[in-house]
């Protein structure tokens, strides 16, 4: 009876391994789930350390037959994700069953292993016969250890987190160029002013004001809008520059023709600990130290830096005006020579919390601060001109200038990221609050003389007072969704609010020590709301890709001059904004694009604010906040050639048309306590815009020890200003070239040199608003001049020593030759102008570096990164 018992039990337990065998089945074997008890269990650990791999992707693969062409192909059967501890367990198999487990988890290589349960059933049924009665094999062959599972590290992944890596100077993509900042040893100590100047496309002016395609880029941190300016921004924080000339529907709309430019900053993004210590001193004897550090542990990583940064900036500047209006007629020469001094200091941090290998929330902040005092003597000669043209008297005067700005920037980010198991699918939710408070005093006492230097009538003072603050909100979520393998779903929707005071007096005295109104006293705010919602749809056919996309934006712009409750307001309630590409793979190598984007340029606040700057005397300007946007229609056909990672060419043909386009332009206007008009530089919308050129970019690798980064732009620009001026246009042809070589030297040496060259050009439809807060010189004026050819080359020496080349001493100078030299010519109804200026000719830094971390495999979590788990979207958890 026991024996026809235990008969009983191995019949139905082998029954129930046999009907595990028939399709249908998990493991596509077993009609009826129940029936599969087979359980492969084990830990994932590195070959090296020993310590568990957590998050590495683990599958069981089976081969079955297709329904389609009856041949024998793998299938996914299951997967998980590794625990802390490196343990996976899987359960319910088909024991007769023939598996093959692929471990796979980034910076090690792909572990793959034929498995199975490998039982003889003729021994099971012997066994169960015997004297002892013995099942316990029949347990153990269906509850298998497969024991320890060591990965090896990647050999590559090594090489990728070196500091020194491959990653190339320049990355070329259809969608954006990527500079590298690491990879450029010019800018150590400086700010992303310095940095911008090195990057391929794009043009900083004297003053920090951007431009890419003689039009301003919008510029975002980190891929969001910020109120930071460029010398704000340390240049040894940022990690990449990443440039988009034609953004799909996705992106902000924001921002005009110059695309988009991207200023990524450094993160935690190497595994184990990291960190770096600098320090520097300039030829004025102004230093700037730092630090950053970043950690990786467990379900935390963790990042923080900090900059202080000195300056000090000496510029020279001179004026030539030809008066054209006023009787008699008048010629003025100025000249200056400004001087900035301060400093500013950053600090930024948060972390990342992998809630699990699907889910992470990212928490970061910002607080930039700084102060500047800027000081200033001009001297300013009026010619007054006879009938016949000749010098009938000359008039002097000398004006010298002490301002102080201040600025505090706090900012920070909510973010959070969902990965679905199908591959490709995400859900992102973002919110950032970016915040300024802004303080500026300026006093100005004006003296006029003889040419003996005798002082003519009572000094004339003026004093300016200036805050404000500005906050910004944004609320942003995306959502991707690939639909099979060559399809692909993206939309998402967006909040932009902005909300902006400010509060302007300007006093004089030209007698006593009492200022008094009425110089001028604006008191201005305004909100700028602006939500959007976006879709694109991709796919790929064969060779052929496409993407096409629109973009949705309600906007609001109120102001209020708060004294005299006038009011401002412009409003787009839908405004559409279409996108598309489309990209033709010729080979394997190279490819063939054509995209076509709609975007518009909203005024910025220094364009509106009506209060009217003294700093100039020569150049008065004032906002307008009647402006209305503008808004870009661009076109671009390219041609890109990937010779091997280190070798491509991007060849680009592009359009750009604009509508009602902000442009600077002069007026006269009776100011408050003259009696004579003054000339205004201030913003109207001219009718239009349109510009077309052709660009090369090129990222080489000459030889091992030297590599060049090249960029010509051959560009017509033409400007229709006839609704402001019968018959004023400003048509110019232009060519804009920058070569960026790094050469590698004996002995750990290296040497970077970068040169531009920029041929006369119309001046720049629009400023980008991202240059210097507090800039000097004078006003410039787009429909009414241009820009005199200008080039310059800048230069470092880098020598790096200690174990691993740790250390490193950083020799830069900035226009070596003394040759970048800023000369306008503008003309209008009212005068023809010849303004000269430079900044910091020749200028000298040295910077030492120093980084220590340790590096750990183990620690390497998956922050949402791409593991290979495809096929696991039909896997329950």
């Amino acid at each position: 009876m026991k024996n026809f018992s235990l008969f009983l039990l191995c019949f139905l337990f082998f029954s129930h391994f046999a009907s595990a065998q028939f399709p249908g089945g998990k493991g596509g074997f077993g009609s009826n789930p129940m029936m599969n008890a087979g359980h492969f269990y084990g830990k994932v650990l590195d070959s090296l350390t020993g310590k568990p791999v957590e998050f590495a992707s683990v599958q069981l693969w089976a081969d079955k037959k297709d329904s389609v062409t009856k041949q024998m192909k793998p299938n996914l059967i299951t997967g998980m994700i590794t625990q802390s501890n490196g343990d996976f367990s899987f359960e319910g198999l088909a024991v007769l069953g023939k598996f093959t487990l692929k471990v796979t988890f980034i910076g090690y290589n792909d572990f793959q292993e034929k498995i199975a349960f490998n039982f003889d059933m003729n021994k099971m049924m012997d066994q169960a016969q015997s004297k002892n009665k013995d099942v316990s094999g029949m347990i153990n062959a269906v509850d298998k250890d497969l024991g320890n599972i060591k990965l090896s590290t990647s050999a590559d992944m090594l090489k990728a987190v070196v500091i020194d890596g491959s990653a190339p100077v320049m990355e070329l993509k259809f969608d954006k160029k990527v500079f590298n900042v690491e990879k450029n040893i010019t800018t150590a100590g400086g700010t992303a002013e310095d940095v911008l100047k090195n990057v391929p496309s794009v043009n900083v002016d004297i003053d920090g004001n951007v431009t890419m395609r003689n039009a301003a880029p919008q510029i975002f941190v980190d891929g969001k809008p910020t109120t930071l300016t460029l010398d704000q921004i340390p240049a040894d924080g940022i990690e990449s520059v990443e440039l988009i000339t034609n953004p799909s529907a996705k992106y902000d709309a924001s921002g005009g023709g110059g695309g988009i430019l991207n200023i990524v900053m450094k993160k935690a993004r190497k595994v184990g600990y990291n960190g770096n210590l600098r320090a520097g001193v300039d030829m004025r004897g102004k230093v700037n130290v730092g630090g950053d550090i970043s950690s990786r542990q467990g379900k935390i990583n963790v990042f923080l830096s900090a900059t202080y940064n000195q300056r000090k900036s000496i510029m020279t500047g001179e004026i030539d005006r030809e008066n054209l209006f006023g009787s008699p007629l008048t010629n003025v020469t100025q000249t200056d020579n400004p001087i900035s001094i301060g400093y500013f200091a950053f600090v930024r941090g948060g972390f990342d919390w992998f809630l699990d290998n699907r889910n992470t929330i990212t928490i970061s902040g910002s607080y930039p601060t700084g102060s500047f005092s800027p000081t200033d003597v001009l001297n300013e000669r009026t010619d007054t001109l006879s009938p016949s043209g000749q010098i009938a008297s000359s008039s002097f005067y000398t004006r010298n200038s002490n301002s102080k700005r201040t600025f505090n920037n706090p900012g920070g980010a909510l973010q959070y990221k969902h990965i679905f198991p199908k591959a490709g699918k995400e859900l992102t939710a973002d919110f950032n609050y970016n915040g300024s408070a802004y303080t500026g005093t300026g006093l100005f006492d004006t003296q006029y003389h003889d040419a003996a230097g005798n002082a003519i009538g009572n000094q004339i003072v003026n004093n300016q007072v200036q805050s404000g603050t500005n906050k910004f909100f944004t609320v942003q979520s995306d959502y991707v969704n690939p639909i099979g393998e060559n399809m692909k779903i993206e939309t998402g929707v967006r909040a932009a609010i902005r909300s902006f005071i400010s509060h302007s007096n300007s006093f004089i005295d030209s007698v006593s020590d009492e200022f008094q109104l009425p110089g001028q006293k604006v008191d201005y705010s305004f909100t700028d709301k602006v939500y959007a919602g976006y879709v694109t749809f991709s796919q790929k056919v064969k060779k052929f890709s496409y993407q096409v996309g629109i973009r949705a934006e309600s906007s609001q712009y109120n102001g209020e001059l708060l004294d005299s409750n006038q009011t401002f307001q412009n409003q787009y309630p839908l405004s559409v904004f279409p996108s598309g590409n489309a990209t033709y793979n010729l080979s394997d190598k190279s490819d063939l694009q054509v995209s076509f984007s709609r975007r518009v340029n909203r005024p910025n606040f220094r364009q509106l604010i009506p209060f009217i700057d003294y700093s100039d005397s020569l150049n008065l300007s004032s906002g307008n906040p009647n402006l209305k946007p503008e808004f870009t229609n661009s076109f671009e056909l390219s041609y890109l050639r990937n010779f091997d990672r280190a070798n491509n060419v991007l060849v680009s043909l592009w359009y750009r048309n604009t509508t009602d386009l902000i442009s600077r332009f002069q007026i006269d206007s009776l100011l408050p306590g003259r009696d004579s008009k003054t000339i205004i530089n201030t913003y109207e919308n001219a009718n239009s815009a349109t510009a077309y050129g052709l660009e090369l970019t090129g990222s080489n690798t000459i030889t091992k020890w030297f590599t060049l980064v090249s960029n010509v732009n051959f560009y017509n620009s033409t400007i229709n200003g006839t609704n402001l001026q019968n018959g004023l246009t400003n048509n110019q042809f232009s060519w804009f070239g920058k070569l960026n070589g790094t050469f590698k030297l004996p002995k750990n040496f290296s040497l970077q040199l970068i040169g531009n060259y920029q041929s006369q050009t119309a001046l720049p439809i629009s400023q980008s608003g991202g240059g210097q807060m507090f800039g000097g010189g004078g006003s410039q004026s787009t429909l009414q001049g241009y820009q005199k050819p200008t080039y310059g080359v800048d230069g470092a020496l880098k020598y790096e020593f200690w174990k691993n080349k740790a250390a490193s001493l950083t020799l830069n100078c900035s226009d070596i030759f003394k040759t970048r030299e800023t000369q306008i010519y503008s003309t209008s109804p009212f005068f023809i102008q010849n303004t000269t200026r430079t900044r910091d000719p020749q200028f000298f830094r040295l910077n030492f570096s120093y980084r220590f971390g340790k590096f750990d495999v183990s620690l390497f979590k998956r922050k949402n990164t791409k593991v290979n788990t495809e096929g696991l979207d039909n896997i329950q958890e």
